[in-house]
C-alpha cells in the first residue's frame, strides 16, 4: 500500500495518482490533529482547540464545519470519502501502509525486538526502512503531539549504528556521528559509538577527546560520570595494544567513487512548498526489489523546473550516499541534445567503470547502468529532457536508487512513480520571489506597482527573477519605473537581462515543434501561431474554424501543444494560453505567418462566432424571427462547414453566451476590421437570446452601436434594419424609451425599404411594447392593431404581452390579467424561461393591482426564481420591486422594506439606476407609512 499521508516531515498528501497540497494552515492543522489518532473520532472541542487554542472565537464551530468541508475537497475525489462526521466528532479513515509515521514505527518495533535477540542483519533491514521514511521530523507546531516520534527517530539512528558496528561496517560513519554529538551533546549514545568508530579506524587519540568531551560536559551540566556502556567503550580503547591498522576495505567498494554533481540551488528559492513534499515523499529510496522511484516534473518554459528539482535534491542528498548524478540533456536549446549512449558512457565512468571497458551499443551500456544502480543508492537528475526516448534508457531498473527528470513534455512514454505539473506561482509566493530579488522594503514601500510588475510576469518565476535582476541592479529605479516599462506593448522585450529571456525560453519549446519529426508536431506549431491571433480561450470547435481544420484533427494538434506545455486546458474544456505565451504566440503569428494567412484564419474564426451565437440564440429564444444565414459564409471563410457547440436547452446556451461574452464581443469588432460588417451584424444580433436576460451589462449594446457603424459605412440597409430594430429592444430594456421609439421607427421605415414584411411586423409589435412603456397608450394600441394586419397568427404570446401591458396601463387589470394569463400559458408551451418570468412578473402585478396579493406573490416567486437560475439582475431587480410593493400595499410592511433593500443593493451593485430609484421611492413610502 503505498504511502498517502506523510508526518515525517512537511505534512503530504498524495491519491496514489498525484500529490494534493494542502495549502491552507488551518487545514493543515485540521489534518495533522486528526492524522494522530486516524480511523477514531476525534471530538470538534478537540480540532477547535488545536486550530484556535484554549480562547477560539464564538464563530468557531461553526467555522470548523466550513473548514472541514474545504478540507474533504481538497484531499480530492479518491480520498475525500475517507473524512467523514460521526456524533462524537470526526473520522479519518487511514488504512494500513498509508501512513507514514503508523509504518515507521511498525519497523522500528521490528528492529527493536531483532536488537535484543541481537540479529544485527535484521536490525539493520528494518532500521534503513524507517529512516528511508524520515523527512525531516513533524509538521511545524505539531512537535509536541509527535514527540515520540523524534524519539523513536534518535533510537533508530542509535540502532543502526549498532548494527553497523557489529557488523564491522566502521567506514564513513564518523562524520555523521561527529555531527550527531553536537547536535544531541549529551546522548551517551552516539558519543560511545563516534568512540568504538574513531578507535577501530585508527583514530584512538581523536577517540579518547570524545570521551574525554562527554565526561566534561556531564560533570558540569549534570554533575554525574558517564554510564556504563561509555565507560566500557573507553576502556576498550585504553587497553589497545598501541593504534590499530586501519581496516582495510575491499578493493573493488574501495574504489568506487561517489560523485557529486547536483548544482547550486538559488539562494532566493521560494514557495512550492507542495511540490517539494512531494518530491521529498517520492524520492526516499525503495525497497531493492521494488522498481526504482522515478519523479517526473513538467512545465512550461521558465517556470522553475530546474530550481524546484535542484532544491529538492539537495534537501535529500543524504538518503543517496552512493552518489548524485546531473545531467542537462539539451532536450530544448541551443546546444545539440544529448544521445543516450554519450551519457550513459559519461554516467558510467562517474561511477567508476573504466573507459576502456565501456559496451560499445547504447542497450548493453544501459544494462550494465541499471546493474550497477541496482546495488548502489544513487540520485539521478535529468535536467530538460526533448522526448522519453531520450529519457528511457537512463532509467533503473529495480533497487534503491532514484530518478527526477524534468521536460518542457509531459513525456507520456515515460513510466514514472509520480508526476508533478508546475503551474505559475501563487500571487503570495510572487511577491516573495520578487522581493528576494530586489529587497522586501522596496516592494512594502509600493505595493500597487509591484503588483503591476506581477500581473506583467503572470506569475513565471522567470519573468519575476528577471524583473527583480533588473531592480537588483538598479537601487535607484522606481517599482513604478520598471511596471511601466513592463505595462508597454512588447513585454517581452523589457523582460530580458544578461543571460536571462523569457522570450528565448519560449522560442526553444516552439522551435522544438518546428524542428519535430512527426507531422502533428509541425501543425502544432502552426496552430500555436494562428491560436496567438486571438486574445481569449479556445473550445476544440474554435480552435479548428481558427486552423481550418476538422474538429478531430484540431484535438490531435491541441494535444501535442498541451503535452509541450504551450497551451493550457481547463476542466471545462477550453483551451488557453499563459499570458505571456499568448504574446509570444502573437509574435510569431506576425512574423511567421503571411498577412493573407492571418485574416483568412481570422475570418474563418470570425464567421464560426457568428453561427455559433446564431445557433445559441435560436435555443434561448425560438420564437424569435430567424436571422438570415450568412451569403457565402462558408466560401468566404473555408470550404468545410464549421462544427458548432451543442446547446441541450436554454440554460446551456445562456451559459456559452456568458462564458464566450468577451471573445464574442472581440469577434464582432474583429469582424468590423476585416471589413466584413455582414458577419459583423449577425453575430451582434444573434446576442439577442442573451440579451434579454443580460441586458444589465450593456455588452450587447456596444456591439450593436459598433456593427451598426460598420454597416451604414457599407451602405448595407438589411443589416441597419435588424440593427436598429435590436437597438429599439436594446435600450427600451434599460428604459431609454425616446431613444428605443426612434431606432424602431428608423428600423420600420429600412424594413418597407428592402420589402420585408415579417421585419415590419417584429418592429410594429415593438414600438407597441416601447410606447405603452412610454405611457403613449393610444399609439402603442394603433402600433399593435398594424402589427396583427401583418400576423398570420392573432395569438403570438409577445403580442399578448403586448396587449397585456397597454391593458394594463389604461386600468383595464381584469382585461390585463386574462391576457398575461394567455401570455404565461404561450411562453411556457414555447419554453422559453425568459420570456415566461417576464410573463408572469407582469401577471403577477396584475394581481396585485387586482388586490390578490398571495397569488400574487406566488406567481412572482416563480419568476423569481426563473430570474435567479439565469442570474438575470436586471430582471432579479424588477421582479424584487414588484414583491416589495405587494408586501408594502398587502402584506408586512417590514417584509416589504427587507426586499427594496435588496432591490437597492443590487441596483447599485450593477448600475441599475432605474430600479435604484424605484427602491429608494418604496422605501420613503414605507418611512412614511410607520411615521403615520
Amino acid at each position: 500500500m503505498a504511502i498517502a499521508f506523510g508526518l515525517l516531515g512537511p505534512l503530504t498528501v498524495h491519491d496514489g495518482r498525484e500529490p494534493r497540497p494542502i495549502t491552507s494552515p488551518t487545514h493543515r492543522a485540521l489534518l495533522t490533529h486528526l492524522l494522530l489518532d486516524p480511523n477514531r473520532p476525534v471530538t470538534a472541542e478537540a480540532l477547535v482547540a488545536a486550530v484556535w487554542g484554549e480562547r477560539p472565537p464564538r464563530t468557531a464551530q461553526a467555522s470548523l464545519h466550513n473548514h472541514i468541508g474545504r478540507l474533504r475537497r481538497s484531499l480530492g475525489p479518491l480520498l475525500e470519502d475517507r473524512l467523514r462526521s460521526t456524533a462524537s466528532g470526526y473520522v479519518l479513515r487511514v488504512e494500513d501502509g498509508e501512513l507514514d509515521s503508523a509504518v515507521f514505527t511498525a519497523h522500528l518495533r521490528t528492529a527493536r525486538s531483532a536488537h535484543g535477540e541481537r540479529d544485527w542483519p535484521r536490525v539493520a533491514e528494518q532500521v534503513t526502512a524507517a529512516l528511508a521514511l524520515w523527512r525531516g521530523g513533524p509538521p511545524t507546531g505539531f512537535e509536541t503531539g509527535l514527540d515520540h516520534l523524534v524519539e523513536l527517530h534518535l533510537e533508530a539512528l542509535e540502532w543502526r549504528f549498532d548494527a553497523e558496528l557489529e557488523l564491522g561496517r566502521h567506514h564513513g560513519l564518523s562524520a555523521e556521528l561527529a555531527r550527531l554529538t553536537a547536535d544531541h551533546p549529551l546522548r551517551e549514545s552516539f558519543h560511545r559509538q563516534l568512540m568504538l568508530v574513531l578507535h577501530r579506524t585508527g583514530r584512538r587519540a581523536d577517540a579518547l577527546a570524545v570521551y574525554q568531551e562527554l565526561r566534561t560536559t556531564l560533570v558540569e551540566e549534570l554533575g554525574v560520570e558517564p554510564g556504563t556502556a561509555v565507560q566500557r567503550a573507553h576502556q576498550e580503547v585504553l587497553a589497545a595494544d598501541g593504534p590499530l591498522p586501519q581496516e582495510e576495505p575491499d578493493d573493488a567498494v574501495a574504489a568506487v567513487p561517489v560523485p557529486a554533481q547536483l548544482p547550486t540551488a538559488p539562494g532566493d528559492f521560494t514557495g512550492r512548498q507542495g511540490e517539494l513534499d512531494a518530491l521529498a515523499l517520492y524520492l526516499r529510496p525503495g525497497d531493492q526489489d521494488a522498481p526504482a522511484r522515478v519523479v517526473l516534473v513538467t512545465g512550461m518554459g521558465g517556470v522553475g523546473k530546474t530550481t524546484l528539482v535542484v532544491h529538492g535534491a539537495l534537501a535529500v542528498r543524504e538518503d543517496y550516499p552512493d552518489g548524485q548524478l546531473y545531467a542537462d540533456l539539451h532536450g530544448f536549446g541551443l546546444s545539440a541534445a544529448r544521445t543516450p549512449h554519450d551519457l550513459l558512457g559519461r554516467f558510467l565512468t562517474d561511477l567508476g567503470v573504466a573507459g576502456e571497458t565501456l559496451p560499445e551499443h547504447v542497450d548493453d551500456r544501459a544494462a550494465l547502468y541499471r546493474s550497477l544502480l541496482a546495488e548502489r543508492r544513487v540520485l539521478v537528475v535529468l535536467d530538460n529532457a526533448g522526448d522519453s526516448r531520450q529519457v528511457a534508457p537512463l532509467l533503473p531498473g529495480t533497487g534503491r536508487s532514484a530518478v527526477v527528470v524534468t521536460s518542457r513534455h509531459k513525456l507520456p512514454g515515460v513510466q514514472c512513480s509520480t508526476r508533478i505539473p508546475l503551474g505559475p506561482l501563487a500571487e503570495e509566493e510572487q511577491r516573495r520571489l520578487l522581493a528576494a530579488m530586489c529587497g522586501e522594503d522596496r516592494v512594502a514601500a509600493d505595493p500597487v506597482a509591484a503588483g503591476k510588475i506581477m500581473a506583467a510576469c503572470a506569475g513565471l518565476p522567470l519573468a519575476l527573477r528577471i524583473a527583480g535582476s533588473r531592480l537588483a541592479h538598479r537601487p535607484s529605479w522606481r517599482l513604478d519605473e520598471l511596471a511601466r516599462r513592463l505595462g508597454r506593448a512588447d513585454r517581452l522585450k523589457a523582460l530580458a537581462v544578461d543571460h536571462l529571456a523569457v522570450r528565448e525560453a519560449f522560442s526553444f519549446s516552439y522551435s522544438s515543434l518546428l524542428a519535430g519529426d512527426r507531422p502533428v508536431e509541425r501543425e502544432a506549431a502552426r496552430a500555436f501561431r494562428l491560436l496567438g491571433l486571438w486574445p481569449h480561450h479556445h473550445s476544440a470547435e474554435s480552435a479548428a474554424a481558427l486552423m481550418g481544420a476538422p474538429v478531430d484533427d484540431a484535438l490531435d494538434v491541441l494535444d501535442a501543444l498541451i503535452d509541450s506545455h504551450l497551451l493550457d486546458q481547463a476542466a471545462s474544456g477550453r483551451y488557453r494560453f499563459h499570458d505571456l505565451l499568448g504574446e509570444f504566440a502573437a509574435e510569431r503569428a506576425r512574423e511567421d505567418e503571411s498577412e493573407e494567412a492571418r485574416r483568412s484564419a481570422q475570418l474563418r474564426l470570425v464567421c464560426w462566432y457568428a453561427a455559433a451565437v446564431t445557433k445559441a440564440n435560436r435555443t434561448i429564444a425560438p420564437q424569435a424571427r430567424p436571422i438570415p444565414p450568412l451569403a457565402g459564409a462558408g466560401a468566404a471563410a473555408d470550404p468545410a462547414d464549421p462544427e458548432l457547440p451543442e446547446f441541450a436547452d436554454e440554460v446551456a446556451a445562456l451559459e456559452w453566451c456568458v462564458d464566450e461574452l468577451p471573445a464574442i464581443r472581440s469577434a464582432v469588432r474583429l469582424a468590423v476590421a476585416l471589413d466584413r460588417p455582414d458577419v459583423a451584424w449577425r453575430a451582434a444580433a444573434a446576442l439577442f437570446g442573451y440579451g434579454l436576460t443580460y441586458w444589465w451589462n450593456g455588452v450587447w449594446l456596444e456591439c450593436l452601436e459598433e456593427a451598426l457603424a460598420a454597416t451604414r459605412a457599407a451602405g448595407d440597409r438589411e443589416g441597419q434594419a435588424w440593427l436598429h430594430g435590436r437597438l429599439g429592444v436594446a435600450n427600451g430594456l434599460v428604459q431609454r424609451n425616446e431613444r428605443s421609439l426612434d431606432h424602431l421607427r428608423t428600423a420600420l421605415e429600412l424594413f418597407r425599404a428592402v420589402d420585408d414584411t415579417e421585419g415590419q411586423r417584429v418592429v410594429l409589435s415593438n414600438l407597441a411594447a416601447a410606447s405603452q412603456q412610454a405611457g403613449e397608450l393610444e399609439q402603442a394600441q394603433a402600433y399593435l392593431e398594424q402589427a396583427l394586419e401583418l400576423s398570420t397568427s392573432t395569438s403570438r404570446p409577445g403580442d399578448l404581452l403586448t396587449a397585456g401591458g397597454v391593458l394594463f396601463e389604461s386600468g383595464d387589470l381584469e382585461g390585463a390579467e386574462r391576457t398575461f394569463q394567455a401570455a404565461v400559458a404561450g411562453w411556457r408551451a414555447a419554453g422559453s424561461r425568459e420570456k415566461l418570468s417576464t410573463a408572469l412578473s407582469n401577471l403577477g402585478d396584475t394581481l396585485r393591482g387586482l388586490g390578490r396579493p398571495q397569488e400574487a406573490l406566488d406567481v412572482l416567486a416563480e419568476a423569481l426564481e426563473i430570474r435567479r437560475a439565469q442570474h438575470s439582475h436586471g430582471n432579479v431587480a424588477d421582479t424584487l420591486e414588484t414583491i416589495a410593493r405587494t408586501h408594502l400595499e398587502h402584506g408586512d410592511p417590514e417584509v416589504a422594506r427587507r426586499y427594496f433593500l435588496e432591490t437597492l443593493e443590487l441596483a447599485q451593485q450593477h448600475g441599475l439606476d432605474h430600479y435604484r430609484r424605484l427602491s429608494l421611492k418604496g422605501l420613503e413610502a414605507f418611512a412614511t407609512r410607520q411615521a403615520d
